[in-house]
């Protein structure tokens, strides 16, 4: 079984290692790229890492997901955004996805928080599923990532903690 950990300083390399895994294997699914992700220098590894709560799954050591969370400074302040949920696909369907998001459900409790919000993409509809089993619910809002393209809009879910 996976071990879940809060990324610190020194856990940036494997940060990185799997986020960059994240966006090669799934690209669609985050509003970022790796062509842009992968020419970050080290020094922004490691403030991405102090500037949010960063939850990795780790089997014999290497991350196998990982998850963000943080308060946005456009947020409301009782808000904490969960971002970049990942797990690779041969651990998938394994419940690492729900004990990442009950890490970040006991941060943000922790951190003040009484909601969770998330963005997910209007046609990533196994992510959707997933959520909706973690008790996140679709707030009516949108982002459109692409100005002018409300078909690509993500979707904004929210739960209480």
């Amino acid at each position: 079984m996976a071990d879940i950990i809060r990324a610190h300083d020194d856990d940036w390399s494997l940060v990185r290692e799997i986020r960059l895994r994240s966006l090669s294997t799934d690209p669609a699914a985050f509003g970022q790229t790796w062509e842009r992700e992968s020419t970050y220098e080290d020094s922004v590894w490691k403030d991405r890492v102090r500037d949010a709560a960063w939850f990795l799954a780790l089997e014999s050591g290497q991350p196998v997901a990982v998850v963000a969370a943080r308060h946005e400074e456009d947020s409301p302040a009782n808000e904490r955004e969960l971002q970049a949920m990942w797990t690779t696909p041969t651990s998938r369907h394994g419940g690492l996805a729900q004990r990442l998001a009950e890490a970040v459900i006991e941060w943000a409790r922790e951190d003040g928080a009484d909601t969770v919000t998330l963005y997910v993409g209007p046609k990533n509809s196994s992510a959707k599923s997933l959520y909706e089993s973690l008790g996140f619910v679709d707030t009516g809002d949108r982002w459109e990532v692409v100005e002018d393209d409300p078909d690509g809009a993500w979707l904004k879910m929210s739960r209480s903690v």
